[in-house]
């Protein structure tokens, strides 16, 4: 496998030429009498080349480099060719499909293809982002510059190009945004003008502070190539395409956040590779949240027995299972950090922490060296980035993964800290270190992208992605992480109980036109979300209503698959199989099984 994929069109930087070469490059191994393992393999690296062409931006977030300069061109013909292209993907895909002689891992790469590009022609048909998708250019827009401001990948002069070339599509983009656009949601519409607003005002201030000691882009400069210039002509783009979606979207954009109920069903199916109905996926998320209630309920009377014989047990023993759960969750969140230097240090010390955990419990294999950087999510990447992981990819597999931890400015209301941190508490950051880094998403990503195809992580499936950050909460306390204390279960628990919440509202706003307040009711009532949590939950479920179902449904999948391995041998151990989840990369859960 190359994992460093050196593209075929790479000096073509013609996406139309590109395209056409690929289609008649896989048209004629399919009509020729190369191996079908051969001609299998030779259709997903030339996806991945076609890809990287139509979107280079993506491409750049996953290490390749030489898509710095380019970014994504999104005219009626280049999306009619990449619709082409997808559909002959998708045939060819299947007649390889249907043949026996594919070896077993080509087969997943094969299946993982199938559905990517499948997802692409329901995407652009069903969700129609240049017209109807105000939503889709903010975050194109937003994100733009992400990658190059926040890796040291390039040297100076050509990170300054990179800078100028992408300043320039997202003008052309922002023009295109207000020739195509017609249509869109009103919630949708009124993020996107929110999220235009915090990109321009970063582009007009912080952006031009932070790059003001660039070098010019070339070495014989002009207005067209100055990075001062082209910061103003971008932050007047986006401001006219902020007043597009304001003067003529808005006014007469659908009020409703629901989806609808067909085009939800068949981004669930897709999404779950068919394993998910709404009816199921309610069902299943209702009964969790039952039996979370439950054991949190428990959790809260272990905590209360481990009290010393003081005041609080005193009042709090004689309390119903609710007040007892409400004074455990109290307590739980009043063990924090209150200012920003402790609160990075607290996870820097837990990261490492956990990474030593994993491997002294023989929970998995850790890549050697630890490749990872972690940080406050910088105040001058506002409008940019925000926090969160940021892996590498299969194009630059050694490069640091960036663990921007979330943060609220020190001199922020009180009310606003104090909601942050109760949220971030000791112990939920305890539990969600295994999520985020040891054995969850860091590690994740890392063995993906050095020992799986690439193709499964360049098309990772959320399920397994989110699905394993959850699970490996529980991998970890099950195996005595933290001591296994009874705040930290109890701050997993509730983690967990938001996850099925998630699922839940997200079929109910979409199927059953639930509004704002009964999402908030729900998530405070029976999700019992923390203040921050339930705060973001309306705009989660708005704005990203598959992405939000992704935890319950993968954490619910692993579950099942590790039960069924611990089952098959008295001596079953965790390592193996932990290294083998991995090792497989990021595929639909329901692919797993033959890995395993």
């Amino acid at each position: 496998m190359n994992k460093t994929h050196q593209p075929l069109c790479r000096t073509l930087r013609s996406g139309l030429l590109c395209l056409v070469l690929i289609f008649s490059f896989t048209t004629a191994n399919s009509s020729t009498s190369v191996p079908a393992n051969a001609s299998g393999q030779n259709l997903v690296d030339s996806y991945i080349e076609a890809w990287t062409e139509f979107y280079p931006s993506s491409a750049f977030a996953y290490g390749d480099v030489s898509s710095a300069t380019s970014f994504e061109t999104f005219t009626e013909l280049s999306k009619n060719q990449w619709l082409a292209f997808n559909k002959m993907t998708v045939s060819q895909t299947q007649a390889l499909l249907d043949t026996d002689s594919i070896n077993q891992s080509l087969r997943i790469d094969l299946q993982i293809l199938l559905a990517q590009a499948e997802n692409e022609l329901a995407d652009w048909s069903e969700d129609q982002p240049l017209t109807e998708q105000p939503q889709w250019y903010a975050e194109q827009i937003s994100q733009a510059l992400t990658s190059l401001l926040i890796r040291d990948q390039l040297p100076a002069q050509q990170r300054s190009a990179a800078l100028v070339a992408r300043l320039i599509g997202i003008q052309q983009l922002c023009d295109t945004g207000i020739q195509q656009l017609s249509g869109g949601n009103a919630l949708r519409t009124e993020t996107a003008i929110r999220t235009l607003k915090g990109t321009r005002e970063f582009y007009a201030g912080n952006l031009r502070t932070l790059t003001a000691d660039w070098p010019q882009a070339s070495n014989t400069p002009d207005d067209a190539d100055s990075i001062g210039n082209n910061i103003d002509l971008t932050v007047n783009a986006i401001e006219r395409l902020e007043g597009h979606l304001r003067d003529k979207i808005l006014p007469k954009a659908g009020s409703s956040a629901a989806i609808g109920v067909a085009h939800y069903t068949a981004k669930l199916a897709r999404r779950t590779s068919g394993k998910y109905t709404p009816s199921v996926l309610l069902a299943e998320a209702g009964k969790e949240m039952q039996d979370v209630r439950a054991l949190m309920t428990l959790q809260a009377q272990r905590w209360l027995k481990s009290l010393p014989n003081n005041s609080l047990k005193t009042v709090t023993i004689s309390g119903s299972p609710e007040q007892i759960l409400a004074a455990a969750i109290d307590a739980m969140e009043q063990d924090r950090e209150d200012n920003s230097a402790d609160f990075l240090a607290s996870f820097r010390t837990l990261t490492y922490a956990a990474e030593r955990f994993v491997e002294q419990h023989q929970l998995a294999t850790i890549p050697k060296p630890t490749t990872l950087t972690i940080a406050l999510s910088p105040t001058h990447f506002s409008g940019a980035a925000v926090g969160g992981v940021y892996p590498t990819g299969p194009f630059s597999p050694q490069a640091d993964t960036i663990f921007y931890v979330p943060s609220v400015s020190d001199s922020a209301p009180i009310e606003a800290k104090d909601g942050f941190y109760r949220s971030f508490n000791t112990h939920f950051n305890t539990m969600i270190m295994s999520h985020e880094m040891f054995p969850g998403h860091y590690l994740q990503y890392k063995v993906a992208v050095t020992q799986a195809p690439a193709v499964r992580s360049l098309f990772a499936n959320g399920s397994y992605v989110e699905g394993w950050g959850s699970f490996s909460e529980e991998l970890m306390l099950d195996a005595g992480w933290a001591d296994d204390a009874p705040l930290t279960r109890l701050a997993h628990l509730r983690k967990r109980l938001e996850n099925a919440t998630r699922a839940y509202v997200s079929v109910q706003v979409n199927t059953a036109q639930w509004g704002e307040s009964q999402v908030l009711s729900f998530a405070r009532d029976e999700g019992l979300l923390a203040p921050q949590f339930a705060k973001n939950l309306w705009q989660r479920v708005v704005n990203s209503p598959m992405q939000i179902t992704d935890y319950f449904t993968g954490a619910q999948q692993f579950r099942r698959l590790f039960v069924e391995h611990k089952a098959s041998s008295p001596d079953a151990q965790t390592k193996p199989w932990v290294d083998a989840v991995l090792q497989a990369g990021p595929v639909p859960p329901v692919m797993l099984e033959p890995l395993l």
